[in-house]
């Protein structure tokens, strides 16, 4: 055992150390090509070259690992709070994600760990125009904890990468009218339905035409909001408009036509399989959300009540001693079924029921579900869930629709179900192609996000963000054992 710990310790790299020469038994290049037996070259945080051929002395090697670029998560929420949002406004496109998101937050170590080394941090949903998103580095920034290693935080490539608008319930969640005397609070604004959502976005966009005029005229002065809606109708910057029901995504398509948005891009979209051919008359990008299997959190359809039941009450087993349990769930379902007695409930919707589980569940020592930080997620996850499919990928790539796949709030909390290689491997467990899968998370979002001549791929003059995996990444056995960015150790579990 020692020794083993003492060998483990002489293979380790220090954190922000940079290896020259990396050999990989198998080499996913991050564009459906696969290299056996790969000599990769680094210098100034950038690939040099990659060739086949022997490992060279020296070199870092593996044995049996796959190397793959790093992962690039096109939507995410890491660092996203409830404090970056100015929710006294609905619309606030000046304010920028970039400035305001806590960019130590553990959860850019939480994405490392799972092989992420790029991300777009979008706004929250809880405003009709959120502000400008920003892309990062999940390592390589400096950092204001004195505890923390030296430039683990997350490092802004980009503070304005795209504007975020939002339809759908979380913009007017908790929104009321203002009373006699002006707002009785913060949520004293509009908009309260859908439809004055769409109403607030398109008064901007009429706004930021008009000013774009005067401006031209001269007879305009400046105005920060108004210029960064000028910039999304000049096509300067994507507009990615988070829609997840069906009927929302029409209503974004219906948007571009009105405004003529030259970048438009979907965030989330679970009901985008419903409307393939809708989409394929528009194909826009879409950039699929996280689906998960646990019903306090996901969009996936969860158990019936009927499930429920049977789990904490299952039919008796001979010789099973049934009346020992760590915690007492038949209790609790007893309690809960007592509840929904006196109350006239029955029969008891798989909606109040999930509620009361998780009432209870602090009661009798469960774990609960995590918040997100995102203050506009769990607003709107259910109420817009909708009619979602783990296996949207494999019908959006056999529709021949452009999209990839991103984790959302899935590194908020310590929980790596929802990370994105993760939804890589649901993905292909539910039909799609493993080589578009990876693609999916790799080169595809890198093209998305404009960062294609740089990341996305194991290639010369590529961003040397690179990932050493124990076995094929879409296995779930596998693991990341190292993760470079720019070239340096960022995450060494070998």
């Amino acid at each position: 055992m020692i020794l083993s710990l003492l060998a483990a310790a002489a293979l380790a790299l220090p954190q922000g150390e940079a290896p020259r020469v990396l050999y990989a038994d198998r080499v996913q290049v991050g564009d459906g090509t696969v290299l056996e037996g790969a000599v990769i070259t680094l210098a100034d945080g950038r690939i040099q070259s990659v060739a086949r051929g022997p490992a060279p002395e020296g070199a870092l090697h593996v044995p049996g690992a796959w190397l793959t670029p790093g992962l690039v998560d096109a939507c995410s929420t890491m660092g996203v709070t409830a404090a970056t949002t100015e929710e006294s406004k609905e619309a606030t496109p000046r304010i920028r994600i970039a400035e305001t998101a806590d960019l130590d937050s553990a959860a850019f170590r939480r994405a490392l760990e799972n092989g992420i080394t790029t991300a777009f941090l979008t706004p929250d949903s809880v405003n009709c125009i959120g502000g400008l998103g920003a892309l990062v580095k999940t390592a390589g920034g400096p950092v204001a904890d004195l505890f923390a290693p030296e430039a683990s935080g997350a490092r802004v490539l980009d503070p304005e990468a795209a504007l975020k608008l939002t339809l759908g319930t979380e913009t007017s969640a908790g929104n009321g009218r203002s009373g006699r005397n002006g707002p009785r609070d913060l949520f004293g604004r509009r908009p309260t339905t859908r439809m004055s959502a769409v109403w607030i976005l398109r008064r901007e966009f009429y706004r930021a035409r008009a000013w774009m005029e005067a401006r031209e005229r001269g007879e305009a002065p400046e105005d920060p909001d108004l210029e960064v809606l000028a910039r999304a109708l000049r096509g300067e910057i994507p507009v990615r408009v988070q829609a997840r029901r069906a009927h929302d995504i029409q209503t974004a398509l219906r948007l571009q036509e009105e405004f003529g948005w030259p970048r438009l891009v979907i965030e989330e979209g679970q009901e985008a399989w419903r409307i393939r051919h809708v989409l394929q008359e528009h194909p826009v990008p879409l950039v699929c959300a996280p689906l998960y299997d646990r019903r306090s959190r996901g969009l996936v359809q969860g158990p019936t009540a009927e499930d429920l039941a049977a789990w904490v009450r299952p039919p008796a087993v001979c010789c099973e001693d049934l009346g020992h349990h760590d915690h007492d769930l038949g209790a609790a379902f007893d309690e809960i079924y007592s509840i929904e007695t006196e109350s006239g409930l029955l029969p008891l919707s798989d909606g109040v029921l999930g509620v009361l589980l998780a009432l209870a569940s602090p009661r009798y020592g469960w774990e609960s579900a995590s918040p997100v930080a995102a203050r506009g997620l769990p607003l709107g996850r259910r109420a817009d869930s909708g009619k979602p499919t783990p296996a949207q990928p494999a019908l959006l790539a056999a529709a021949g629709l452009p999209f990839v796949l991103a984790s959302v709030e899935a590194h908020d909390t310590p929980e790596s179900a929802g990370s994105l290689i993760q939804q890589a491997r649901t993905a292909v467990a539910w039909g799609l192609d493993p080589a578009r899968a990876l693609q999916a998370v790799t080169s595809g979002p890198a093209r998305l996000l404009g960062l294609d001549e740089r990341l996305g791929l194991v290639a010369a003059g590529r961003d040397a963000d690179l990932v050493l995996w124990s076995g094929d990444p879409l296995d779930a056995a596998s693991r990341p054992l190292l993760v470079l960015v720019d070239g340096r150790v960022a995450v060494d579990r070998r």
